[in-house]
């Protein structure tokens, strides 16, 4: 991982994944009331959330001609990013997922995946895309599979060829992976710059933290209000998370992926890009909607980082 500091340069990151339109349901509402349409997906979260913070964002995701599709078009290009790998398919709805919070904080989804645009991007968005200093990685794009899937894995078989850096967030109960899949994640957890882990996530995958940072790559704990823990070939260091009130944390996690990976891309140390995360994550679950929060330019969160 690079430890130098210079914030000059742009990096462009290449995402391919699932666009999903998400409807939400919190405890307080009357049965069968849903707020949204919020555009959501964990790949597009984290590529909205990393364009917002100055990357160059390559999203290579598929939506249907219709007004869900319109929806994300129209904010993916407010938010900076390239929308050149966006497929939009004329034959396919846009994808929808409707989610329940619970009292407790839990939370239930109902996806409407099967025959939509979201399962549909073919290798041909690969072809669009500029080449990237980075690929990020959502483990629930290769579990919905489909074209995407496919896609996904084309675009990480490259960037392993390549020397590319790629990010991996498992993002999948490891129970339910079925053995292609566990197969992908197996690779993935031997090849990621850094593995971005919920708690007990990496055990549960048979990863193993040893093994990860003897290979000098990395692994990032994610621990949710608690903050997140990054351990490194260097080191380990622990980072809280600042008091807010929570209203919606759903896609909060894809946000602090997005803060570290950006700030691991122009070279930040790795206590810092935990910093970013933690920062960008906190503020976004005081909104509805995962891509409603304000981000600030990386500067702005690296200067708070370093003290500058």
């Amino acid at each position: 991982m690079k430890t130098g500091t210079a914030r000059t340069a742009r990096p462009t990151i290449l995402v391919v994944g699932e666009a999903i339109t998400a409807f939400m349901h919190y405890p307080t509402d009357a049965p069968l009331v849903f707020h949204g349409p919020f555009p959501s997906g964990a790949p597009v979260i984290f590529a909205s959330a990393a364009a917002r913070l100055g990357a160059h964002v390559e999203l290579a995701a598929g939506v249907g001609d219709d007004m869900f599709g319109l929806q994300f078009r129209e904010r993916l290009a407010s938010h900076g990013m390239s929308t050149r790998c966006l497929v939009v398919d004329p034959r396919a709805p846009t994808a929808a997922v409707f989610v329940t919070y619970e009292a407790d904080g839990s939370r239930t989804f109902m996806f409407h995946l099967e025959g939509t645009a979201a399962l549909h991007v073919d290798a041909a968005a690969l072809d669009r895309a500029t080449p990237a200093d980075w690929l990020h990685v959502s483990g629930a794009t290769l579990w919905f599979g489909g074209q995407t899937g496919a896609t996904a894995w084309l675009a990480i078989e490259r960037a392993i060829a390549a020397g590319t850096p790629i990010s991996f967030d498992p993002n999948v109960r490891a129970a339910e992976l079925p053995p292609e899949t566990r197969r992908q994640f197996d690779i993935l957890l031997g090849a990621a710059t850094v593995v971005l882990a919920s708690a007990g996530e990496l055990e549960a995958l048979g990863g193993s933290e040893t093994a990860i940072l003897e290979r000098g790559g990395a692994v990032c704990y994610k621990a949710g209000a608690a903050g997140a823990i990054v351990a490194t070939p260097a080191g380990r260091w622990s980072v809280p998370a600042p008091s807010v009130t929570e209203i919606d944390p759903d896609g909060a996690g894809d946000i602090f992926a997005a803060g570290y990976v950006v700030a691991a891309a122009l070279g930040a140390h790795p206590q810092d890009c935990v910093r970013v995360g933690v920062a960008a994550a906190s503020a976004s679950v005081e909104v509805h909607g995962p891509l409603e929060s304000t981000i600030l330019p990386i500067d702005r969160y690296l200067d708070r980082a370093t003290g500058a």
